[in-house]
């Protein structure tokens, strides 16, 4: 079966995850993480494009990027072919060390951006490696005391408050807060459980009980459903079948 083309946005935020095949360790110590982070930097500047937040696992990484002009894919490339030629040098190894095809998924609003940014430097507290301020591969650090390495921290942080000090300290706050955790996670998954899909438009409508849309007039109705279906993990199908509406609803819209 072809793979499905992946939806690029002109200028998206997208949050990029690359593993290594069959979920190996693609990183074996400080050095190579160092190696992976220096090359990071290297496609960041080459490309001219923005990064807003990255953390290193033993077998993955996550990538919060910015695409300027479809240069993701041209961007992923590079990292993972010089990172994967240089570690095969070093362990003399031959062979794939990534799996072929990363993960990036279209981050459509400042809700799901900030969520993002808190899931992926929570993600070595929630693997039990240590507390998020103390793990020393993720852009946490940058964020709190060295700016403007890789990620473009001003960005995010003027979401928080337009005062550099305040903003560092609510974004602390907003980081260590895990008490919507199982919620950062739904936001992220690929595919989601119908339970999980109503929990997530709920939260992006504000509305107690979803099964109201499909009654509200054709104009509301509407501007409700194209909200919806921003939302990269969740289908059509899953929502006309959540919402008791037409499969065919996109055509009356």
């Amino acid at each position: 079966m072809p793979r499905e083309k992946r939806h690029l946005v002109n200028g998206g935020i997208y949050h990029i995850m690359i593993r290594g095949v069959n979920k190996q360790i693609i990183f074996n110590d400080d050095k190579d993480r160092h190696m992976f982070i220096r090359i990071m930097n290297y496609c960041k500047k080459k490309y001219d494009c923005k990064i807003y937040a990255y953390c290193l696992m033993k077998n993955h990484v996550h990538i919060l990027f910015e695409d300027k002009e479809f240069m993701i894919s041209d961007f992923m490339h590079d990292i993972a072919y010089i990172y994967a030629e240089n570690f095969n040098k070093k362990y003399n190894r031959v062979g794939h060390l990534f799996q072929d095809r990363f993960k990036s998924i279209h981050v459509y609003n400042d809700d799901y951006l900030l969520r993002l940014i808190r899931y992926i430097h929570r993600n070595p507290e929630k693997a039990g490696i240590c507390k998020t301020e103390e793990y020393k591969w993720s852009s946490y650090k940058e964020y709190i005391y060295k700016p403007n390495i890789i990620i473009e921290r001003e960005n995010i942080l003027n979401k928080f408050h337009s005062n550099e000090k305040i903003a560092i300290t609510k974004f602390k706050e907003f980081i260590s807060d895990n008490s919507q955790e199982d919620l950062d996670r739904v936001y992220v998954k690929e595919k989601l459980k119908d339970d999980e899909a109503i929990q997530l438009i709920k939260n992006i409508t504000k509305l107690e009980e979803i099964s109201v849309i499909k009654n509200y007039k054709k104009e509301k109705r509407n501007e409700i459903i194209r909200e919806i279906l921003k939302i990269n993990n969740i289908n059509a199908t899953q929502i006309a079948r959540i919402l008791g509406i037409s499969k065919n609803f996109k055509n009356r819209m």
